[in-house]
Parts: C-alpha cells; sequence; structure tokens
C-alpha cells in the first residue's frame, strides 16, 4: 500500500546524510527507497555504485582538508 502512494503523488523525500562536500542522500517516507544526487543535481537511487562514489569523494575531501 506504500508504494501506491508513491506511484500515484511521487515520493517524499527527507535527507538523511549531509556531508561537508555537498553530497546529500534522501529517503522516501512511504516506500524507504534511498537516492541520492548525481553530477547534475538529478535525483537517482541510491545503488552500491553510487555509494563508493561517495565514499570515495568524503575519504579524498577529508583528506584534503585535513593537509
Amino acid at each position: 500500500m506504500k508504494n501506491i502512494v508513491c506511484k500515484l503523488k511521487g515520493h517524499t523525500f527527507t535527507q538523511i546524510k549531509k556531508a561537508p562536500s555537498s553530497i546529500s542522500e534522501y529517503e522516501c517516507l512511504h516506500c524507504k527507497q534511498l537516492y541520492t544526487t548525481d553530477g547534475y543535481g538529478r535525483m537517482v537511487k541510491l545503488t552500491k555504485y553510487w555509494q563508493a562514489n561517495h565514499q570515495f569523494f568524503e575519504k579524498h575531501f577529508t583528506k584534503q582538508s585535513a593537509s
């Protein structure tokens, strides 16, 4: 029943993670799917590819700010 709300009205997002390097992760309140923004600002599903990408950028920015 929760997925029907998303199909009819669209997802309702809440921000669950905001990294200092402007990488944000969102969760739908109804279906609990995870999303993120790509390089163009579009919302995409948070897959293993995007999780690895976020980890790389977080490591890069923390290393860069430490030096």
